[in-house]
């Protein structure tokens, strides 16, 4: 069927051009992607045939172009669910990807060998650390209770990643819609598992955090206090190096390119008075060479492991290289629980713990030191 299609034009908004039409009476727009007059004028063209044929580009869009696009604009999406997605939708087109579809995807990862095999040692281990935090070897029908428990976190666990993966397919739909390759209608509905975060809860005490620092190397123990009374991501805190430091010792500012936010953070090192606090003497005081880490993290994973099996807090299998208890995110938690326990507010704790906040704490701004040095001076009395 032909359809009654207008010459169109582009227009030029911001950088890039973009294509209108009218089809049928029914205005239309699309991103071009380019700020080249000429491939625009192309694919105006391009895009006025297949209109005129009533062809539609998102019906002839496969998984893996929506795929590029979305990585291509810069986002990253974990490898193990990436290659999830790419087996199952391999060469699927976007019409075919419906909400029954999607039900059987569900069915099809949490049947996977490997799922299931995972699913089946991370259970051996949730009751063993259950136990553990018992501290005494469990009544029988303690027993069943906390294999009960653990089997149903173990589950809800496997039901929230697939919840995850699912969410990088709706970004990338959702991509394609801002970018204005496909409309909202062609997006499929999402059939998410409900009720199955599961959300860690424990944090770190203080007298479990002097056990853990006793187990391990002192290098790492600068790196752990910062990690404790921050809460900023681990990952991130490894990145850190002296040139983020200013020349006082005063302030660290954290660049918007290792910052899961994407933009620039600051913490104070030091006090109204001018003294550091007691996660932040390390950085004050030690050496300082320019373009190099602040904290030593050398094999500061396999370490952790260790001192957590040691002191019951975790379960650690070296040869297979397994690992389930206590982790070092949990330290997020305890430090935001500190901070708002001794009356921090919300918007200064974000800031601290590089949790997205309103923009006017993300700037550099000295009201935000402050605000952040009377915190840290309050978790410290």
């Amino acid at each position: 069927m032909q359809h009654e299609v207008s010459e169109g034009f582009i227009r030029k908004i911001g950088k890039n051009y973009y294509m209108r039409l009218v089809v049928d009476g029914q205005k239309k727009q699309r991103k071009t992607g380019t700020g080249d007059p000429d491939k625009a004028t192309g694919m105006l063209q391009d895009w006025r045939k297949e209109e005129e044929l009533g062809k539609s580009a998102d019906t002839r869009l496969r998984y893996e172009d929506m795929r590029d696009n979305y990585l291509g604009s810069g986002k990253h999406v974990q490898q193990s669910r990436l290659d999830e997605l790419n087996e199952y939708f391999k060469n699927i087109r976007l019409a075919a990807i419906t909400t029954g579809k999607l039900k059987a995807f569900r069915d099809w990862r949490e049947s996977n060998k490997v799922v299931l095999e995972h699913k089946e040692r991370s259970y051996q281990q949730e009751v063993t650390v259950r136990k553990l935090k018992l501290g005494r070897k469990p009544a029988p029908k303690e027993s069943a209770e906390i294999e009960k428990a653990a089997r149903t976190w173990v589950e809800n666990a496997t039901k929230a990643t697939t919840n995850r993966v699912l969410g990088v397919l709706s970004a990338m739909f959702n991509h394609l819609v801002k970018e204005e390759t496909i409309s909202k209608s062609d997006v499929p509905y999402i059939p998410k598992w409900d009720g199955v975060d599961n959300v860690r809860t424990g944090t770190v005490s203080d007298k479990t955090f002097d056990r853990i620092l006793a187990e391990t190397p002192g290098t790492l123990h600068p790196y752990l206090r910062f990690l404790k009374a921050t809460g900023r991501r681990s990952g991130e805190v490894a990145q850190y190096t002296w040139d983020m430091v200013n020349e006082e010792r005063t302030v660290l500012s954290i660049p918007a390119t290792i910052t899961k936010t994407k933009e620039p953070q600051t913490l104070p090192l030091v006090g109204k008075q001018s003294k550091p606090f007691d996660w932040s003497e390390w950085v004050v005081t030690a050496a300082r060479f320019d373009g190099r880490s602040i904290f030593d993290t050398t094999d500061f994973r396999s370490q952790w492991r260790k001192a957590c099996h040691k002191l019951g807090l975790g379960v650690y299998d070296e040869e297979k290289q397994t690992y389930r208890g206590l982790k070092p995110h949990d330290f997020r938690r305890t430090a935001i629980s500190n901070m708002t326990a001794k009356g921090g507010d919300r918007a200064g704790v974000k800031s601290i713990s590089g949790h997205k906040t309103d923009s006017a704490f993300n700037r550099y701004d000295i009201k935000d030191l402050r605000h952040q040095q009377d915190i840290f001076e309050m978790v410290g009395k």
